[in-house]
């Protein structure tokens, strides 16, 4: 299941990015990932709404990959968590582009800003196989369900 659940991240997170990582052409050492504690900006609340609702989408549209998340251990919970942040990511998103909005960017733009948040966490990264996918992923999700996470 965690390598399941590891694919849909990376062919998401590559779906989402691949457009501006391509276009910026950008060769550097990828960005870390803040600590989870530190306030998120309006570019990485962008980026993670973006991210959590493409997933959710994927895994709508896709019974059968649902169906596999679902098998391994913990699967009962699994589907469930991803429409609950599915749900979290379309609330950052939303909130997102309200505040984007007085600042008076275009819709437009501010995905652009989300998407290129996203790709700066795999910038310098020439391949899938790549070790590094898997952690920068399993970090930039880590950070994006925090940042998702309801405050208390």
């Amino acid at each position: 299941m965690k390598f399941t659940f590891s694919a849909i991240l990376i062919g998401v997170l590559a779906l989402t990015t691949a457009p501006a990582s391509a276009a910026s052409g950008d060769q550097t050492v990828p960005q870390q990932i803040p600590a989870t504690e530190a306030p998120a900006t309006l570019d990485e609340r962008l980026g993670c709404g973006v991210m959590l609702v493409t997933l959710d989408e994927v895994l709508q549209r896709n019974p059968q990959l649902g169906q596999a998340i679902s098998k391994g251990e913990n699967g009962s919970v699994m589907g469930p968590m991803i429409r609950m942040l599915g749900a979290s990511g379309e609330l950052m998103l939303d909130q997102a582009y309200a505040e984007g909005a007085t600042q008076g960017l275009k819709p437009t733009a501010l995905y652009r800003r989300g998407v290129t948040s996203l790709s700066s966490a795999f910038s310098g990264i020439k391949s899938s196989t790549d070790e590094r996918v898997k952690t920068q992923a399993m970090a930039l999700f880590t950070r994006c369900v925090s940042i998702a996470a309801p405050r208390s």
